[in-house]
C-alpha cells in the first residue's frame, strides 16, 4: 500500500461512507470510468474492512459498557469481579490494537476513492475524448454550433498569421522580456525572469481581473503559501498528486507538523473554512488570492519544457467559492462566464471544453471545464486554466458546513477556478499579438499598465 503517512490531525470521509455502503456498484463504475486501477480502489476489499471495523467497534463498545456496569454496581468487588474486570480490560486492549490497524486500512481506501462524476460528464479515456462546447474569436465573436464540437473542431476557424511566426520564447528573448539563461544559473531548469513590459503586463492582468472580482463581490485574501498536510488532503491534492508538491525540508516546523509549498491557492483558500459552520444567509461566499505557486512537474520531463509554459514556480490569481448544494452548478457556470469575460477583454481566441471521465483531473472533480487559448505559432490550443465543481467532496474533508432553514447542518459545495495563470496568459498574448516585424502589439486593456501600445525590438 503506497500512501503518505497519516497525519495526527483528524480526517473526515471524502465520500459519504453510507453512499459507498448502499451504492457499491455505482462507486465501482465511477472508478472504472475514471480509468483508475490499483488495490487502493478495490471497493469490495474496502467493504470487507468496513464490516470488520464496525464489528470490532461494536464489540469494544459492548465490553466497555459491561466493564462500566461492573464498576458502578460493585462498591467492594469480589476477587471474581476483579478478575473479570482485568479480563475485559485485556480484551478491550486487544480489540483496540486490532482496530488501530483496521482503521489505517479503512482510511487508506477512503483517501483514494475519488469524487462521483456528474452525470453530464462525457465518457472517454483521455484528452482526445474531451468535448468542446464554446469557442470565441476576436471580431467574429462566438462561433456557431456547426463550427464547434469534438475535441477542437473550432481550430479550423481560429486566426492564422500570414507570416512565419515566432513562439513566445523567441519573442520574449528578442524583446528582452524573458530570460531563462540567468534563471538557469540561479535556480536551475524550468525557472524564468520576466522583465520590462512582460512584468508590467503581469501586474496589469492582475489589476484587470482583481477589479472585476471586487465588482462581483469577491473577498480579496492574502493566504499562507506553506500549509500542513490536512490542507492538501482536504483539497484532494493528497494523496493522488503528492508527487507534485514540494515538501519543506527543515526541522524548524511548529509541533513537528510538516509543511508543504502550495501548487495553487485553492488549499489555502478553502482551508480558511476548515471546521467552520457558515450561516445560510452568508452563502455563497466568494474569494480570490494572488499567489506564487510551486509544482515539481514530476512526470512531465521532456514535455513542454521550452520557455515558461511548464515551470516549477508561477504566479496565479485564483477565484473560488463555497455555496449551498443546489447552487453549485450555477456557480460553476458563473465562474466560467468570468473567465470568458477576461479572455474577451484581452482579445484572445479561446474555447471551453468539458473534461471526459478519464481526463477529469484530481480526485475532487465532479465536473471540470478547461479553458484553452489558441496559439497561432503552434497551430494549437494551450490550456490556461480550469473550473471545477467538487460538490461536497472537499467540504467533507475540510468539515465545512452551513445551517439550513430547518436548523440542520449540511456540507457546503466547493467550486474552484484557476482565474489567471500569469505566465501562460502572457504566452498567449505574445503569440496572438505578434507582428511581422517582430514587435508585439499590447492589448488595448493593458496599455495603461504597460505604458505603450507596441513592444518593439530593442536596438543594440
Amino acid at each position: 500500500m503506497l500512501s503518505l503517512p497519516h497525519s495526527k490531525e483528524s480526517k473526515i470521509d471524502m465520500l459519504d461512507i453510507n453512499f459507498i455502503r448502499e451504492n457499491p456498484d455505482q462507486v465501482k463504475e465511477n472508478i472504472k470510468r475514471r480509468g483508475l486501477t490499483g488495490e487502493q480502489f478495490d471497493v469490495d476489499a474496502f467493504l470487507g474492512i468496513d464490516t470488520k471495523r464496525n464489528g470490532l467497534m461494536t464489540r469494544a463498545d459492548e465490553l466497555r459498557a459491561r466493564r462500566n456496569e461492573m464498576s458502578s454496581v460493585h462498591d467492594r468487588p469480589s476477587p471474581e469481579v476483579i478478575e473479570e474486570g482485568k479480563r475485559l480490560k485485556e480484551e478491550i486492549k486487544k480489540i483496540e490494537e486490532e482496530l488501530s490497524v483496521i482503521n489505517n486500512q479503512w482510511q487508506w481506501h477512503m483517501d483514494w476513492f475519488p469524487n462521483m462524476l456528474d452525470e453530464s460528464v462525457p465518457d472517454g479515456a483521455g484528452d482526445e475524448d474531451n468535448v468542446e462546447f464554446i469557442a470565441w474569436v476576436p471580431v467574429k465573436g462566438y462561433l456557431s454550433e456547426d463550427e464547434v464540437g469534438g475535441r477542437d473542431k473550432s481550430s479550423a476557424a481560429m486566426p492564422k498569421l500570414d507570416f512565419e511566426p515566432k513562439d513566445h520564447l523567441e519573442l520574449g528573448e528578442s524583446l528582452d522580456l524573458i530570460d531563462i539563461q540567468q534563471s538557469a544559473l540561479v535556480s536551475g531548469s524550468r525557472f524564468a525572469y520576466l522583465k520590462n513590459e512582460a512584468a508590467l503586463m503581469q501586474y496589469g492582468l492582475f489589476e484587470i481581473l482583481k477589479k472585476k472580482l471586487l465588482h462581483e463581490g469577491f473577498t480579496p485574501m492574502v493566504v499562507p503559501l506553506m500549509v500542513r498536510e490536512r490542507a492538501l488532503y482536504g483539497s484532494a491534492h493528497f494523496p493522488g498528486d503528492a508527487d507534485q508538491v514540494y515538501k519543506i525540508d527543515s526541522d524548524a516546523v511548529e509541533d513537528n507538523n510538516q509543511l508543504y509549498l502550495v501548487g495553487s491557492s485553492e488549499p489555502s483558500l478553502f482551508s480558511y473554512y476548515m471546521d467552520k459552520v457558515v450561516d445560510e444567509k452568508d452563502l455563497p461566499q466568494k474569494f480570490f488570492a494572488y499567489t506564487t505557486c510551486f509544482r515539481t512537474e514530476v512526470g512531465s520531463w521532456g514535455k513542454d519544457v521550452r520557455g515558461i509554459k511548464r515551470v516549477h514556480q508561477f504566479d496565479k490569481l485564483e477565484m473560488d467559492l463555497i455555496c449551498k448544494p443546489e447552487e453549485s452548478d450555477a456557480m460553476q457556470e458563473y465562474l466560467r462566464e468570468i473567465n470568458e469575460w477576461f479572455f474577451q477583454q484581452l482579445g484572445l481566441p479561446y474555447h471551453v471544453i468539458t473534461m471526459c471521465a478519464g481526463d477529469a483531473g484530481y480526485f475532487a472533480t465532479s465536473k471540470k471545464y478547461d479553458f484553452e487559448v489558441w496559439l497561432p505559432s503552434q497551430g494549437e490550443f494551450i490550456e490556461l486554466g480550469s473550473n471545477t465543481n467538487a460538490k461536497d467532496y472537499q467540504a467533507r474533508r475540510y468539515n465545512t458546513k452551513y445551517v439550513d432553514a430547518d436548523g440542520k447542518r449540511q456540507f457546503v459545495h466547493n467550486v474552484n477556478d484557476t482565474g489567471c495563470p500569469m505566465g501562460r496568459t502572457i504566452i498567449a498574448i505574445l503569440d496572438n499579438y505578434q507582428q511581422k516585424d517582430g514587435s508585439v502589439v499590447v492589448p488595448e486593456v493593458l496599455r495603461d499598465y504597460v505604458g505603450k501600445d507596441v513592444i518593439a525590438p530593442r536596438s543594440n
